[in-house]
C-alpha cells in the first residue's frame, strides 16, 4: 500500500509537470491572443521531425539541427499568422477550421515522408538512470522533463510579470481594443506571442522522445493534454493551468496505479467535464493571463 502511495505521489508530480509543459504555450495563446489554436499540436511535430531532417537528411550537427528546427518553427509560425490567422481573425469558425487543417496537413506530410516504420529517434537523453523515492521508481529522463517544465514555466512567469513585453501581453489579454488605442502594435505582439508559445512544447517533445517513441501522430495526445489542462484551468489563465495540470496529474496517477492505466485519459476527461458542469469557465478566470 505504501508503495502504491509513493508511486501515486511521484507520478502526480511527473504527470502534472508533463501537462504543464505541453499546456504552457497553449495557455499563452488563448490568454493573450484569445485564439483557440487548433493547430497547436503541429509544434511538437515540426521541432521533432525538423531536428531529425536537419540531422539525418542534411547531415548537420545535432545541436545545430535542434536550433534550425526551432528556426523552421518560427518561420512556419509567422507564415501561419500572415496567411491564416490574420485573414480569418474576425471569423472564428473559419479560423478554427483553417488551423486544424494546417495541423492535419503537416501531420500527413510528415507521415508520408517519415512513416512510423522509419523509427525516428533523437538522442536527447540527459540521463538513463532510474530515480527511486520511497520505494517508487521512475525513469530519470521523466524527472528531467518535469524539472525543465517547471523551470520554463518560472521563466515565462518572470517574462510576463517583470518585463515590458509581459506587461503589454497582459494588457492585450485584458482588453485588445484598449491596448490598440494605447499604441500597441498588435500584429507584432501577436506574432511574438505565437513564437514564444511554440518554444515550451518544442522543448518538451525533444526531452520526451527518449522515453516516448516518436511517430507522426504524437501531436494529438500531447495536444489533448494541453487542451485538458487549459480548459480545466480556465482558458488562458496561467494560475489556473498550473493548478489544473497537477489535478490532472493526480487523476492520471490514481487511475493508472489503482484502477486501469488504459483509463487514464478517460478519467481525466470525466473530471474535466464534471468540473465544467459546476464551473463553466474553469478553475480560474478565463482569458486573462494571470
Amino acid at each position: 500500500m505504501l508503495d502504491v502511495l509513493a508511486y501515486i505521489f511521484l507520478y502526480t508530480f511527473i504527470f502534472g509537470c508533463l501537462f504543464l509543459g505541453t499546456a504552457l504555450g497553449f495557455t499563452i495563446i488563448t490568454g493573450v491572443l484569445r485564439v483557440f489554436h487548433l493547430g497547436y499540436g503541429m509544434t511538437f511535430l515540426i521541432v521533432a521531425y525538423g531536428t531529425w531532417a536537419f540531422w539525418k537528411d542534411f547531415g548537420l550537427d545535432f545541436l545545430i539541427s535542434i536550433l534550425l528546427s526551432f528556426l523552421l518553427l518560427t518561420v512556419i509560425t509567422v507564415a501561419i499568422y500572415k496567411l491564416v490567422i490574420s485573414k480569418f481573425f474576425e471569423v472564428e469558425d473559419y479560423l478554427l477550421a483553417a488551423l486544424l487543417s494546417v495541423f492535419i496537413i503537416i501531420e500527413e506530410l510528415i507521415s508520408h515522408i517519415y512513416p512510423e516504420i522509419v523509427g525516428v529517434y533523437l538522442p536527447t537523453s540527459v540521463t538513463k538512470e532510474t530515480v527511486s523515492i520511497a520505494g517508487a521508481s521512475v525513469p530519470g529522463q521523466l524527472v528531467v522533463v518535469a524539472v525543465v517544465s517547471i523551470l520554463v514555466t518560472f521563466l515565462y512567469l518572470q517574462l510576463l510579470a517583470r518585463t515590458k513585453i509581459g506587461l503589454i501581453m497582459r494588457a492585450i489579454s485584458q482588453n485588445i481594443f484598449a491596448s490598440k488605442l494605447m499604441g500597441v502594435n498588435f500584429d507584432r505582439m501577436f506574432i511574438l506571442a505565437l513564437i514564444l508559445a511554440s518554444i515550451p512544447p518544442g522543448i518538451i517533445i525533444l526531452l520526451l522522445t527518449p522515453v516516448w517513441a516518436l511517430n507522426p501522430f504524437i501531436g494529438w495526445p500531447l495536444f489533448t493534454y494541453a487542451i485538458l489542462a487549459t480548459v480545466l484551468g480556465g482558458l488562458g489563465n496561467l494560475k489556473g493551468t498550473i493548478t489544473a495540470s497537477f489535478i490532472l496529474g493526480l487523476v492520471f496517477a490514481v487511475t493508472g496505479f489503482v484502477i486501469n492505466p488504459r483509463m487514464m485519459t478517460l478519467a481525466a476527461l470525466v473530471v474535466v467535464i464534471i468540473v465544467l458542469i459546476f464551473k463553466p469557465c474553469g478553475l480560474a478566470r478565463a482569458e486573462t493571463i494571470w
